[in-house]
């Protein structure tokens, strides 16, 4: 308490208090949050643009590339977009909709707890895993999904069939534990072993990981990760620029 108000007397310009008492898709289910949320991204790169002469920055979705100035205040000397080439016709999207029993799948709110749904999804990845050679990476719209959807699997059986074909190793919200376990999914997939990696979309791995070559073989996105509109925060963040 003593370190929140510290920060609230600190900042007087592009922060806000936030208080949630409920998350609003399960209103019924009182969870009262209280933070202080900075809605001026300029303030956090401010001291890298202070402290170097020149700065770089670069990043495959930075899209609109002409607001990225406006939101971090700055006058950019050379802006640069690139249009990405494949040499080869190698990537082949597939959208499922349904399982192996035809029954539908999706990880829409309602639906993504039933177990038929949990069952379709694990069997897919253990045939996945069955034919596709080195490595494959899963993604999960949440950290909480995912921790749902890894307990279920492993009470049915699934995750035992999915680590006959590969090793398993899952991205944390601990930055030490979440290193440990690329650097050994890399060698599983060095040695031939083959791995699986279960991450999280917009998170660490998923914005800052190259997983090339035989480091990914195959990406299956468990569900479309969805910006939740009606957050305070993202709402707060709109309104103030």
């Amino acid at each position: 308490v003593a370190d929140f108000g510290t920060l609230v007397g600190t900042y007087a310009r592009g922060f806000a208090i936030i208080i949630e008492p409920y998350d609003e898709r399960l209103p019924s289910v009182p969870d009262p949050v209280i933070q202080l949320c900075c809605l001026d991204s300029s303030l956090a790169v401010r001291p890298v643009f202070e402290k170097f002469q020149s700065v770089v920055i670069t990043s495959g979705t930075l899209s609109p590339i002409d607001l990225y100035p406006k939101i971090l205040n700055f006058h950019p000397v050379v802006i640069q977009s690139l249009n990405m080439s494949l040499v080869r016709d190698c990537i082949c999207p597939v959208i499922l909709t349904k399982g192996a029993d035809q029954m539908p799948v999706s990880s829409a709110f309602e639906m993504r707890n039933d177990p038929g749904v949990v069952r379709n999804y694990g069997k897919l990845l253990v045939d996945l895993s069955a034919v596709v050679p080195d490595g494959i990476v899963c993604f999960f719209v949440s950290y909480l999904y995912m921790d749902k959807i890894v307990s279920q699997w492993n009470d049915m059986g699934i995750l035992r069939d999915i680590m006959q074909n590969k090793l398993v190793f899952i991205e944390t919200q601990d930055v030490v534990e979440t290193t440990l376990a690329l650097d050994n999914y890399r060698r599983a997939c060095d040695c031939g072993r083959g791995a699986i990696f279960f991450s999280v979309a917009r998170g660490k791995v998923a914005e800052g990981i190259d997983f090339d070559r035989h480091y990914g073989r195959c990406v299956v996105m468990f569900g479309v990760p969805y910006q939740y509109t009606l957050s305070r925060v993202l709402r707060a963040r709109l309104e103030y620029l």
